[in-house]
């Protein structure tokens, strides 16, 4: 049973659908991940910003709006922090973070924070439920 990744996305307000798609697929690329096993995760206030929903489009790839309570669950397993964001949400990392509980319970960090001026991105893998063999 192959694993499921789930690519956390935090983007400034504004940010552009190539710059997204550009990050997301350095990402996945560096760390070895098929941009077709994976999904789109971020933060549910973003469910209007029409640079995170052209890139998922451009991407092909399905775009999940989480709400903040499903990223504070999962706050205590980033790997790196912005104090800036962690002042606004609670969170750390919003990338890591909405990575790691879309990929649900047990997932595990593949691609920590990457960031530009406006974006960052991470990877999550998932844990595969028993294989009914």
């Amino acid at each position: 049973m192959s694993a499921r990744f789930a690519i956390g996305v935090g983007a400034r307000r504004g940010a552009d659908a190539q710059s997204i798609a550009h990050l997301v697929a350095q990402v996945a690329d560096r760390a070895g991940v098929a941009l077709q096993s994976c999904e789109m995760f971020t933060l549910e206030s973003k469910r209007e910003d029409e640079g995170l929903i052209d890139a998922a489009r451009l991407l092909q790839m399905k775009i999940e709006f989480l709400p903040l309570a499903a990223l504070l669950a999962r706050k205590d397993d980033v790997l790196t922090k912005s104090t800036r964001v962690e002042a606004m949400t609670g969170v750390g990392s919003v990338a890591e973070a909405a990575a790691l509980a879309g990929a649900g319970r047990g997932s595990v960090l593949v691609a920590p924070r990457t960031t530009t001026q406006s974006l960052s991105c991470a990877i999550a893998r998932g844990v595969s439920e028993s294989p009914s063999q």
